[in-house]
C-alpha cells in the first residue's frame, strides 16, 4: 500500500488550514474554475488547493525509483474594490507571511523522524508566485513545492489479468 497518494495530500493540507490561526477556509479547485465565477461563500483567508502532478525519476544507476509529487495551492483574500491599492497590498504582505509559515512547518515536518513528510520536502523546491486579480478581486499567492519520495514500482501480478 502506498502512504502518499491523493487523499493523504488532500486531507493533509486541509489540517493545514485548520491549523493556520489566520486561514478561515480551505477549498478544493480546478484551473478551470479560475477562468469562470469562483463558488460563492468562500470564507477568506482561505487555502484553495488543486490536485498535484507527479513524474518519476531514477538514480544514475537504475536502482531507485522516486516519484516527485509537485503540490500547487493558492492563498487568497479579497481586496474590496477594484483598484484598491493600499488593500492589495495589505493582503499580499499577510498571505506572504501565511506562505513562509507554511514553508517553515514543511520544513521542521521533513525533519521530523514520526512525520510522513520526514526527508520528503527539500526547501530548495518552494516557490511562491503572486496572483490576481482573480474572481471578485482576490489576490494572494500560488504556492508550488514537491514531495519526493520512494516508489518501489513492483510489479503485482494478482493485480493484472492478462
Amino acid at each position: 500500500m502506498r502512504a502518499i497518494t491523493h487523499k493523504p495530500i488532500v486531507d493533509f493540507h486541509k489540517g493545514i488550514q485548520v491549523a493556520h490561526k489566520q486561514l478561515n477556509g480551505f477549498y478544493r479547485f480546478n484551473w478551470n474554475e479560475l477562468n469562470g465565477q469562483f463558488r460563492g461563500g468562500v470564507q477568506t483567508p482561505a487555502l484553495l488547493l488543486e490536485s498535484h502532478s507527479a513524474d518519476l525519476s531514477t538514480n544514475s544507476n537504475n536502482t531507485n525509483t522516486t516519484n516527485n509529487r509537485a503540490i500547487s495551492f493558492l492563498l487568497l483574500d479579497f481586496t474590496g474594490k477594484a483598484d484598491s491599492y493600499d488593500n492589495q497590498e495589505a493582503v499580499l504582505d499577510n498571505l506572504e507571511n501565511v506562505g513562509l509559515d507554511i514553508a517553515g512547518y514543511l520544513k521542521m515536518l521533513s525533519n521530523d523522524r514520526n512525520s510522513w513528510l520526514y526527508g520528503k520536502f527539500d526547501p530548495n523546491s518552494f516557490k511562491m508566485e503572486k496572483v490576481g486579480p482573480l474572481f471578485d478581486n482576490m489576490y494572494g499567492w500560488n504556492i508550488l513545492y514537491t514531495v519526493k519520495n520512494h516508489e518501489p514500482l513492483c510489479f503485482e501480478p494478482d493485480k493484472w489479468q492478462f
